[in-house]
């Protein structure tokens, strides 16, 4: 379905900071001191039954994007890597010591930073010491973010002779002017290549991720990079707005000798591209990813079994991630695990043989209620209420808000039943935090919901 045109009063009254809900409670509130015995009882009290999913986070890259807001690390030689992996492979041997030795492990996601930065040989041994520890599934599906610029044939190869069946390529945008903004130069001709020799080895299902409001990008340049992506027919896209926060991410004041897209032309842009997808044959999935529909994961929305994690939406139905590596974070039925996320301190109490978990949280049982009401309207932008009546006053709780919603056509609602219209979708994460009870508003947590 096409994005309809937002009414530009709507735009201004509601592109507010807001979480992304990548989780609930979101990582604000990973506020929770965990002992190093709670870390191992949630890792040994794992239920085998079920499948659980890794996450290794590579924090390297050899060059800094200028719009990037994750946690990475700029490198000009290996030996910090070097450095890096030693500890990783300790942090997998302390977890493995706990965890139950018949888990089905079904899936496997190495994100950045670069993980293409690694060298092969050194990825095979991640996988050789996550089999020792967490023995992968046969049919494991293994994934990896990858950097373009750092594509060989020669990794390729070797990537496809590991297992890796996935490939999401930063693709960013494919306009010369807004890579040389960024500080990304990846001409089109370049991953053009690296799509063929990817499919030729074997790794033939692609995520393209894209970016709006990037500086210089205008209608017409979002346009010729939709028609380009599209070109390359991958599986899937995922399409995220630009993040400006520089109070976290200093080196983003960089873009700001560039013309920046305001709202209005950003919200103008991502439905240009938004519609470009759906009639080159994508089916839109949740608020920001667009799938094939023989993709595995349109086929998730389809039959109600959709996810969201920190990845973004997700087929994967694992209810436990185990993440590992600076940063990462691990997900329970019943808790949240956030690792340090400074590179000493992380250092130091991994050599100490402890589990290197900064923050928490530990769910109650309303919490657990909510999230799964989140997770609804997240997916599929609707839910019936009807269904979380255990949830502690929630209707004293929303009923103003959601009233206001819907008088401004964001929502409609036929009893306990409410439905996020065509042209509310955009401010989906404003109606999900309606359903949160700690978030507070605030421009130097969250980024803007549009």
């Amino acid at each position: 379905m096409m994005m309809q045109q937002t009414p530009h009063d709507l735009l201004a009254k509601y592109d507010r900071p807001a979480p992304r809900y990548t989780s609930f409670p979101t990582a604000v509130q990973f506020d929770q001191e965990i002992a190093q015995d709670d870390c191992a009882a949630l890792l040994s009290g794992i239920d085998t039954a079920k499948p659980v999913s890794l996450y290794i986070h590579v924090p390297f890259c050899h060059q800094l994007c200028h719009y990037c807001g994750c946690n990475t690390k700029i490198v000009n030689s290996y030996g910090p890597v070097q450095s890096y992996l030693e500890l990783l492979h300790a942090e997998i041997r302390k977890a493995g010591a706990y965890l139950p030795q018949d888990l089905k492990i079904t899936r496997l996601h190495f994100g950045g930073g670069s993980p293409n930065f690694l060298a092969t040989d050194d990825t095979a041994r991640l996988l050789e010491t996550l089999n020792r520890f967490a023995r992968l599934d046969s049919a494991a599906v293994i994934d990896m973010e990858m950097d373009p610029r750092l594509l060989t044939k020669e990794k390729i190869r070797a990537y496809a002779q590991m297992g890796v069946k996935r490939a999401s390529l930063g693709i960013q945008d494919f306009d010369p002017q807004v890579q040389h903004c960024i500080n990304r130069i990846q001409p089109f001709e370049q991953v053009k290549n690296c799509v063929e020799t990817l499919r030729e080895e074997g790794i033939r299902h692609l995520n393209f991720d894209l970016i709006i409001g990037l500086p210089e990008q205008t209608a017409e340049t979002v346009s010729k990079t939709s028609e380009q992506a599209v070109s390359l027919n991958p599986d899937r896209f995922s399409v995220f707005g630009y993040a400006h926060v520089p109070w976290m991410k200093k080196h983003q004041k960089l873009l700001e000798v560039y013309h920046l897209p305001d709202a209005r032309q950003r919200f103008e842009m991502t439905a240009l591209l938004n519609n470009a997808l759906q009639e080159a044959g994508y089916a839109a999935v949740g608020m920001d990813h667009f799938a094939r529909k023989d993709d595995p994961l349109y086929i998730a929305l389809e039959n109600k079994t959709l996810h969201r994690n920190f990845q973004g939406y997700t087929d994967d139905d694992s209810e436990v991630v185990l993440g590992f590596g600076l940063s990462s974070i691990s997900s329970f039925s019943g808790a949240y695990l956030q690792n340090i996320t400074d590179a000493p301190a992380y250092r130091q109490v991994v050599m100490q043989g402890l589990f290197p978990v900064k923050r928490g949280r530990v769910l109650t049982a309303e919490d657990k209620r909510r999230r799964a009401l989140i997770e609804e309207i997240m997916c599929y932008f609707a839910v019936d209420l009807g269904h979380y009546t255990d949830i502690p006053h929630l209707q004293e709780q929303t009923s103003a808000a959601l009233a206001l919603l819907e008088q401004d056509g964001i929502l409609e609602r036929e009893g306990n039943k409410l439905r996020v219209t065509e042209r509310g979708r955009p401010f989906v994460r404003i109606v999900a935090a309606c359903f949160d009870p700690y978030f507070q508003p605030s421009a130097t947590r969250h980024a803007k919901a549009v």
